[in-house]
């Protein structure tokens, strides 16, 4: 019996060493980003500091899981959908029923910025709402740009959704994880699908 204690009370203890940080929301995580000079500051057992970002091929699951939550039915992926006279864009999300969608533009700074949560869309860096590639029959790729998105087109931005770690698990707790960068992206759906229904 006293061994089965002790056991308990080890694996616990590893699941409070191992554990993320509670702490980490959408208003503060910028604050745990670790530059490499930091990493030293911060004693992480780990040699090598990573940043890395969530991707499309992930998010695309957590929208539509976000949305069924949410009660939206006809949720289509990859959607062609005509933004305004000219222009049409693939959209990863998207309700026919109820006529909007999310883009997830896939680009991000090498460095994470408070500034990205801010300008969600490459106004900031391109002069437009967003740019995409197109193929030409001749195999050559030109950029289109596309000046203002339609209100019922909610910006998700990789730049947003970064994560970091090392190769010692016991750093995450000092770190914003990948399951924090979920945790983010939850909240900023159910904040785009809130201002939504006002």
């Amino acid at each position: 019996m006293k061994n089965y204690v002790m056991l308990i009370f080890l694996i616990l203890g590893l699941t409070m060493s191992y554990g993320q940080n509670n702490n980490i929301n959408s208003s503060n995580y910028y604050d745990y980003y670790l530059d490499f000079p930091a990493k030293k500051k911060k004693g992480l057992q780990g040699k090598t500091l990573t940043t890395n970002w969530l991707r499309l091929n992930e998010v695309i699951p957590i929208i539509i899981e976000e949305l069924k939550k949410a009660g939206y039915k006809g949720i289509h992926t990859n959607e062609l959908v005509k933004i305004n006279n000219e222009q049409s864009i693939i959209i990863p999300v998207y309700s026919k029923k109820s006529n909007f969608g999310f883009l997830y533009i896939e680009i991000h700074a090498a460095i994470p910025n408070k500034k990205h949560r801010i300008e969600r869309t490459q106004k900031e860096s391109m002069g437009v709402d967003y740019i995409y590639w197109k193929e030409l029959p001749t195999g050559e790729s030109v950029p289109i740009k596309v000046e203002k998105l339609p209100e019922n087109i909610f910006v998700l931005n990789e730049n947003c959704y970064w994560y970091q770690y090392t190769e010692n698990p016991v750093d995450q707790k000092q770190l914003v994880s990948k399951d924090d960068a979920y945790k983010i992206l939850i909240e900023d759906i159910k904040t785009y699908l809130l201002n939504k229904t006002r």
